[in-house]
């Protein structure tokens, strides 16, 4: 049932996503791909005042969420010209706030909590808005498929990882952070990342032409630097929600646990595929 489950909510998730990939590239709205990053944005930050509040760490939640909208449009609008300007007045905020807090070890851990949230989901799921836009001069269309690739990648890693671990998983990676990763898992989520890749780029003729003429190479390169960036990213959550004694850290989908489990691994795979393709390759 848990598996049923699982499936449901990723083809339903998935099926929303590649919607308002395609509108945006469609009719050119980015402020689509925005609110997509917000949908998600939110209820993780939501998740981690949560995590905060069981380890301890009251942080202020209506001064902490709003800018989670302001942070997101901010990267949207204008180009995004203001963005880094924008973080620092949230960044400065967050500090101000708790500076006066006693005792002092505990308004020092709710600024540091503060500051890091906003860097963690706002800021990191602002290069999924980068990806998309892609390079200059580029078309709606390629930057969709930018965008659909990174995550079919972090898709089939997650996908190959629990699959082949749960079929034929007897080594233990990281047994005192998640017991359930194994080698042969890893090793699945590598190769469906690889896959994920190939997929991705069917629906694009520039991401064709790169990935089964020129840069195939490229593609092995990358795929194994965003997995292992969605594998940091998974056993840091792990270790957070370790920290603060649960499981899941919420129930945004059904048999999937909550946002923050849904996007731990894409948080820090993002960055990874951009840089790579942004400034190693130039490929947008």
């Amino acid at each position: 049932m848990n598996l049923v489950k699982r499936i449901a909510s990723a083809l339903i998730a998935g099926g929303a996503v590649f919607g308002v990939l395609y509108l945006s590239a469609r009719y050119d709205l980015r402020w689509l791909v925005g609110f997509l990053i917000l949908v998600v944005a939110y209820p993780a930050a939501v998740e981690y005042l949560q995590l905060m509040r069981r380890l301890g760490i009251r942080l202020a939640a209506p001064e902490f969420l709003i800018w989670i909208p302001i942070l997101t449009f901010s990267y949207v609008i204008f180009d995004g010209r203001y963005a880094e300007v924008v973080l620092m007045l949230a960044i400065a905020y967050q500090v101000l706030r708790h500076l006066g807090d006693l005792p002092h070890r505990q308004g020092l851990f709710q600024a540091a909590a503060g500051v890091f949230g906003l860097l963690y989901i706002p800021w990191l799921l602002h290069y999924f808005h980068l990806i998309y836009v892609g390079g200059e001069g580029q078309s709606p269309h390629v930057g969709a498929v930018h965008a659909l690739v990174i995550l079919l990648m972090v898709w089939g890693y997650d996908s190959g990882a629990y699959l082949v671990g749960s079929a034929v998983g007897r080594h233990k990676a990281f047994p005192t952070v998640s017991p359930r990763k194994t080698w042969e898992g890893i090793i699945g989520g590598f190769i469906c990342t690889v896959v994920g890749a190939l997929i991705g780029a069917t629906f694009s003729p520039v991401w064709r032409e790169f990935v089964f003429w020129k840069g195939f190479s490229h593609v092995l390169v990358s795929s194994f630097l965003v997995g292992w960036a969605v594998q940091l990213g998974d056993l840091f959550a792990s270790k957070l929600k370790r920290a603060a004694g649960v499981k899941d850290s919420g129930t945004f989908l059904p048999g999937h646990g909550g946002a923050l489990d849904r996007i731990d691994g894409l948080l820090f795979a993002l960055p990874a595929f951009y840089f790579y393709y942004h400034y190693v390759l130039r490929f947008f």
